[in-house]
């Protein structure tokens, strides 16, 4: 037995007196999210949905497969005649301003949806202090500008000026991820490393620009023709690079055997 009795009503001890309405989720206070922010989001949500895809079952993937195998010939008929019969298909992507980026990000392995990474990454590999000296030459005057292109306030559709734009994402990325980037349209062209050796087992990503303001994922045959590289690669590339050239030698000798039966 004891005279204690209860307290009338349950006293709070902890937390302050709170704010009407709900706070933003996944942030943790009242304030816009930084340009940082919304890519170190867009690249968890990228890896759930990655994480989400492996452990769907072997019917959904197959049907993914089918759809991303199907041709697209309103966009096949934008390339140039001698390399159609190399294409084995196209894959689109969502036209948003951020398209080039799409096409990057799923050829690497992030997925579409991992855009923003492929943006944060070549900002990065931009301002490189060991490659700080190269892109000064090559950009010159034009460096403030390619660094804004990359930069973004917020996710949805971009203007122009945010767009990818060749040849100035070539070299970022051939430079930034070691693969050969070849370009299908007009002009057509291929970008190495301009800082590494050649690499037999280096992977090639293709992309095309169609429709004047789109880009897409262009799936070649082995072997394919590759077209030539810029004039700014061959002035501004390290020495040790020619050895892509000389790997690749007879991929472009051909596409410029069959590049006159175009006249």
């Amino acid at each position: 037995m004891t005279t204690l009795c209860p307290p009338p009503e349950k006293i709070k001890t902890k937390g302050g007196v709170k704010k009407k309405g709900k706070k933003p989720a996944d942030y943790d206070v009242y304030r816009d999210p930084s340009y940082h922010e919304y890519v170190d989001k867009a690249s968890q949500s990228s890896q759930r949905q990655s994480q989400s895809s492996q452990r769907q079952s072997q019917p959904s993937q197959t049907s993914k497969k089918i759809k991303l195998s199907k041709k697209q010939p309103q966009f096949i008929l934008q390339f140039p005649n001698h390399i159609r019969s190399y294409i084995e298909d196209v894959v689109n992507v969502e036209s948003d301003g951020n398209c080039g980026f799409r096409v990057i990000a799923s050829l690497h392995g992030y997925g579409e949806d991992g855009w923003p990474m492929v943006r944060r990454e070549l900002g990065l590999e931009l301002i490189d202090k060991d490659r700080s000296t190269l892109y000064d030459k090559l950009f010159s005057n034009r460096l403030s500008v390619v660094r804004e292109s990359l930069m973004i306030e917020s996710f949805g559709s971009q203007p122009p000026e945010k767009w990818t734009s060749l040849p100035d994402m070539g070299y970022l990325i051939a430079n930034r991820y070691n693969v050969v980037l070849v370009c299908l349209g007009n002009p057509c062209m291929t970008f190495f490393s301009m800082t590494s050796s050649h690499s037999p087992n280096v992977s090639i990503y293709c992309i095309g620009f169609v429709n004047r303001n789109h880009w897409v994922q262009v799936n070649m045959k082995e072997g394919f023709p590759l077209p030539p590289v810029t004039l700014d690669w061959k002035k501004f590339r390290s020495h040790i690079t020619t050895t892509w050239m000389l790997g690749f030698a007879r991929r472009m000798q051909h596409w410029q055997l069959l590049t006159p039966v175009l006249a």
